[in-house]
């Protein structure tokens, strides 16, 4: 093994999935009902209407600036990215030292030689596969596989579900 694929080893098998947090934001919404002053609870007379979906007689008012609230929620399992873009901010394939010329901004490896050693040499769960899809759409697979592959990626980040996931290639 050569000095890249003992490096990739080492790196890829001491990666951790992305870190990621759920927040909550809510902005408030106010809805004005018209009740009789006299009401026993206008207010509660209010929430009845709004509870059994009655139409609020006054707002959202246009125009009114109401403030965001943020809560912490708790750590999150990554979800599946939904573009290419999201997938490289998000999982960061390592750049192929062996050509700067390859496809897709010199982050694919091959399928043979010293770049397919580096790729077998990685954490599985950091390999990702780019293989000709339906209509000869171009798909990123998580993991490794054969079929109508055209070559790999290795990522600093490892994909922690056991699904495959699946992101065109834009």
């Amino acid at each position: 093994m050569n000095d890249f694929t003992n490096d990739i080893a080492k790196r890829t098998h001491a990666a951790k999935a992305p870190g990621f947090v759920e927040i909550t934001v809510e902005e408030l919404v106010v809805y004005r009902f018209i009740v009789p002053a006299d009401a026993d609870d206008p207010e509660g007379v209010a929430l009845d209407r709004f509870r059994s979906g009655d139409l609020p007689d006054r707002g959202p008012s246009e125009g009114e600036q109401h403030d965001l609230s943020t809560y912490f929620v708790g750590d999150a399992e990554p979800l599946p990215p939904h573009s290419y873009d999201d997938w490289l901010a998000t999982y960061r394939p390592v750049r192929n030292p062996y050509r700067a010329d390859t496809p897709c901004d010199g982050l694919m490896f091959e399928t043979f030689g010293p770049e397919m050693e580096a790729v077998q040499a990685a954490n599985s769960a950091c390999v990702w596969t780019l293989v000709a899809g339906d209509d000869d759409a171009l798909v990123i697979l998580s993991g490794m596989h054969l079929a109508n592959r055209l070559g790999y990626f290795i990522t600093e980040f490892l994909w922690p579900g056991e699904d495959v996931v699946e992101i065109p290639l834009d």
